[in-house]
């Protein structure tokens, strides 16, 4: 599992730097052509949203199984079965919101099947998309973290006094 997301990881780190890359080019065109080329292109609007969501969501599979941003220390350091206790629960809680992402994003990509972007006349799934694909690799890190956790915690229970 490590191997298909390491993979998973870097593919998403390269889109995610990729589409960041377009949303800088498509606001950057959009301000000079309204500026100085007193050119408005409406197009602009719509890629650099859609790259943003792409790359913001994208980003946040990756850190889920960075663990960066739903850590939270609750108890000192030197309490270390707790911590690695509450690492174990607050995985199993993510998995909730996982699936939420996974099921409902879904849902919503399908009804974007139907609405389409102003300027561009694309379907807004292409938008929407980014949720459950996000949502399935964050399953994904989360498993791997999950596993990651419980096994430093039946470890230090095993082991360790403290």
């Amino acid at each position: 599992m490590r191997k298909l997301n390491d993979y998973i990881e870097k593919s998403f780190l390269i889109l995610g730097i990729g589409l960041l890359g377009i949303f800088i080019a498509a606001v950057f065109l959009q301000v000079v052509a309204r500026n100085y080329l007193r050119l408005p292109l409406m197009w602009t609007d719509e890629v650099a949203v859609m790259s943003f969501v792409w790359s913001v969501f994208l980003g946040s599979a990756v850190a889920v199984r960075r663990k960066r941003h739903y850590t939270v220390e609750l108890f000192p350091s030197r309490m270390v079965r707790t911590n690695a206790f509450l690492n174990v629960l607050a995985d199993g809680a993510c998995f909730f919101l996982m699936y939420v992402m996974v099921v409902y994003g879904w849902t919503f990509t399908r009804m974007g099947l139907s609405r389409f972007s102003t300027a561009l006349g694309i379907a807004k799934a292409y938008f929407f998309f980014a949720i459950p694909v996000s949502g399935v690799a964050m399953v994904l890190f989360g498993i791997e973290v999950f596993v990651k956790d419980l096994t430093q915690l039946i470890h230090l229970c095993k082991g360790d006094k403290r």
